[in-house]
């Protein structure tokens, strides 16, 4: 091979991935969440929601779960914003997931099992850090749940009527 091939063999080589990096399918971030932030809310759906619906169904769900929770943390004040920022960072890499939890294995490769333990033990901790993540990440995720109308009837909830007013 002489030194022409060799730069056209690269820069055919560098065109083809170039080409395969722009017609790749890539997921949308959620509006407000990062693509790993948007991944740590997925894993916690089906642990949060558990007895809400089967997890089959939780699982179909949870993109729509997560963007509901994105729409909400939106709204949120900075202050709160920048809280849940902190600790999806600190969940998103090993130390602070070790710090978090006391294990390095990423909340990616848990089971729901596990997570639903994990959150567990936040539900008790010593810490009121924990204590006040388990409550917001809870929160989020279950009013994201039952702000859809479409899962009211398994509460036997309706919505209010408002009284009519006769001119």
């Amino acid at each position: 091979m002489d030194r022409r091939q060799f730069l056209l063999a690269g820069l055919v080589g560098t065109a083809a991935v170039a080409t395969g990096v722009v017609l790749w399918p890539v997921e949308k971030p959620m509006p407000g969440l990062t693509e790993p932030q948007a991944r740590v809310l997925r894993a916690l759906v089906v642990p949060v929601l558990e007895g809400a619906a089967p997890p089959a169904q939780l699982d179909a769900q949870a993109d729509t779960i997560v963007a509901n929770v994105a729409h909400t943390i939106a709204t949120l004040p900075e202050g709160s914003q920048a809280q849940l920022n902190q600790l999806f960072d600190l969940l998103e890499n090993r130390l602070g997931t070790l710090a978090l939890t006391g294990s390095l294995t990423p909340l990616l490769a848990r089971q729901p099992e596990q997570l639903a333990a994990m959150l567990e033990q936040w539900r008790h901790h010593f810490l009121e850090t924990l204590v006040i993540a388990y409550q917001g990440l809870k929160e989020l995720i279950q009013a994201a749940w039952y702000a859809d109308p479409a899962h009211w009837p398994s509460l036997a909830y309706q919505k209010p009527q408002w009284p009519k007013v006769s001119a």
